[in-house]
């Protein structure tokens, strides 16, 4: 090449996961001028039909995507909500909905992210990720199908199952708290009593009740706590939860009756992610892989999408991967740490979790809360170039001389 000829060169990223968070990073990095190829296990990643929520921010930051469409067909407005506690009678506290708060089928919400995705992101279902193998300018990636590339960087968007925080920064074992929790999912053939939602603390149990408003039918979710030594008996929870949710009301016996003959059910365990750090060398984690909240939060969307315009602007600015990961993570934790103590704490709290004194988890929740001021005040001060609400930004080149 004749001196002073200059290369445009794309960084090339690899996105594992085409959950929220890897289709949001995915999307960003390409808007951003990498060349981005995102790749998932399975070869179908969208089974499930439960609820998910987007909060106010995750909504502006699927609009900056070009979503609006996505957002008018596929999602629909919090509903408003009633609060019930106590043991012998009904007593509720109403809240208003807000309309820039949205709700959606996950698997359809995710369906149409991914089919949002430019042509231009290389998109690989049911290709697992088998290694890393990090070298001095690069990241080898080996696959499921036997084959190997190298990328500038990896973003690790598997979720709560994480291959690459697996391979990179912690086993399960040793990154995932537990708390002896588990969560009972049941979708019930039936509209809600006038389309309110409910959340309940009652007889040991928090839940989550949401109409499907696209569809008759309600999504009753409950945080139940199991010993730990026990294997979790899906009938028998599924039957607790049915005569709780009977117990909430008379608005509630039909919800109650449909959800006993639901054979649309589920278990999964109360899990956060919990790491000093998310990112090394040339790899970094992003949404539930980094710091999952638990779905009880609805927060998910939140950490995923507004995440992942920050990790893309973050890698923008500076050529230096490893204080692009810094600045991302410092913009981000804040929000996750107060998030997860906050849902950590009020399920305890609430179902009076095995082991836990209910006074001291409601003082540690409150402190965790004041820990967090400081350093989200500072963070929003000194607010990069970009905020949340503004236009996407020029893509940066890379030149090579």
């Amino acid at each position: 090449m004749a001196s002073g000829t200059v290369e445009t060169a794309r960084r090339r990223a690899l996105v594992v996961g085409c959950g929220m968070a890897g289709c949001a990073a995915a999307w960003w990095l390409e808007h951003e001028g990498w060349e981005v190829v995102l790749v998932d296990k399975e070869a179908e990643p969208y089974p499930s039909s439960y609820l998910l929520q987007l909060d106010a921010q995750a909504t502006r930051v699927l609009r900056l995507m070009g979503g609006q469409e996505i957002i008018d067909e596929v999602t629909f407005a919090a509903p408003a909500m009633s609060v019930r506690w106590g043991t012998r009678k009904v007593r509720e506290l109403k809240l208003d909905g807000d309309s820039d708060w949205r709700l959606a089928r996950r698997s359809v919400l995710l369906s149409r992210l991914f089919a949002h995705l430019p042509s231009t992101v290389q998109k690989r279902l049911g290709v697992g990720l088998e290694a890393l193998e990090h070298r001095s300018d690069d990241v080898l990636a080996r696959f499921s199908d036997g084959s190997s590339e190298s990328f500038d960087v990896v973003v690790g968007a598997d979720g709560l199952h994480s291959t690459v925080r697996r391979l990179t920064l912690a086993s399960e074992a040793h990154s995932v708290y537990r708390n002896g929790l588990t969560h009972v999912w049941i979708n019930a053939d039936v509209p809600l009593p006038d389309g309110r939602a409910v959340i309940a603390s009652r007889e040991g149990m928090l839940s989550l009740i949401y109409p499907f408003l696209d569809t008759d039918q309600t999504s009753v979710m409950a945080v139940v706590p199991v010993p730990g030594s026990t294997t979790p008996d899906e009938p028998m929870l599924v039957e607790q939860v049915c005569d709780m949710v009977e117990r909430l009301g008379p608005d509630m016996r039909a919800v109650a009756a449909e959800a006993r003959k639901s054979e649309d059910t589920k278990l999964t365990r109360f899990s956060q992610v919990r790491l000093p750090r998310w990112y090394t060398r040339r790899v970094v984690l992003l949404g539930d892989s980094a710091h999952c909240i638990d779905p009880v939060s609805g927060m998910g969307a939140h950490a995923s999408l507004p995440g992942a315009k920050v990790l893309a602007e973050s890698l923008r600015d500076t050529d230096d991967v490893t204080l692009a990961f810094a600045r991302f993570e410092a913009e981000i934790r804040p929000f996750a740490k107060t998030a997860q103590s906050i849902t950590a704490r009020t399920v305890e709290f609430s179902t009076r979790a095995e082991g836990r004194n209910r006074a001291a988890t409601l003082a540690g929740g409150i402190g965790d809360l004041l820990a967090t001021i400081p350093a989200t005040l500072t963070r929003h001060s000194n607010r990069r170039k970009t905020p949340f609400g503004a236009e996407p930004s020029r893509p940066k080149q890379i030149t090579k001389l």
